[in-house]
């Protein structure tokens, strides 16, 4: 029995005829002699008496002028836009340029680098950064440079060599002006400034911000 019911006689096991409960038989044409498209086993259609139907599409789902799903004018059959539903043109582009490989007509990525890893600008493995295709530092074959932080300027920790986060937040959630994330205010939930003294003047270990002051003077 094959996989869609028909015998190697091409009888069906549920209907006991050569016919499936669409009516198709094991090759997909109905009593009348056209599958389910309107096609008939030459290819010709059952409305319009040629080899496309009312669309202009054959009987393999193409444009017969171009052979594609596209049209003569680049437009696509199903989206009715000139690029597929996966978002690529007749030639095989997408909206920005680039093939489905992720190069564009010139052989380079979105990056600035051909398939080999050379870069468009220095004509090196590495872009003017220092980074090879694959985003790290060569020098050290991470995403970190040498001094420990990314192309964007931060560390590990996320925190750039000011200290301070992507949202502007140091380690203590103070922004550069001294403001706290969470009470917005100068001083955080305990009561303490960036620099770790209360209003009165004392840090957590009671040591006043002015006689420290004066000492260091």
């Amino acid at each position: 029995m094959s996989k869609d019911g028909f015998n190697k006689d091409g009888y069906h096991k549920a209907t006991g005829t050569k016919f499936n409960k669409l009516g198709y038989d094991k090759d997909g044409f109905s009593r009348n002699g056209y599958d389910e498209n309107g096609y008939d086993k030459d290819g010709i259609h059952i409305a319009t008496g040629t080899l496309v139907n009312t669309s202009g599409l054959n009987k393999d789902g193409n444009y017969e002028e171009t052979g594609t799903p596209f049209n003569k004018d680049g437009y696509h059959k199903a989206t009715d836009t000139k690029f597929n539903e996966e978002g690529f043109d007749k030639d095989g582009f997408n909206k920005n340029g680039y093939y489905a490989d992720g190069f564009n007509k010139n052989g380079y990525d979105r990056n600035g680098y051909d398939k080999d890893g050379i870069h468009i600008a220095t004509g090196t493995l590495v872009n003017a950064a220092g980074l090879n295709k694959d985003g790290n530092y060569e020098a050290t074959g991470t995403k970190f440079n040498e001094e420990g932080f990314d192309k964007g300027g931060f560390d590990k920790q996320g925190y750039d060599k000011d200290g301070f986060n992507k949202y502007g937040y140091d380690k203590n959630n103070f922004d550069k002006d001294g403001t706290h994330f969470v009470t917005h205010t100068l001083f955080n939930t305990a009561g303490f400034n960036k620099d770790g003294f209360k209003k009165d003047g004392f840090d957590k270990l009671g040591k006043n911000k002015q006689k420290l002051m004066s000492n260091k003077d």
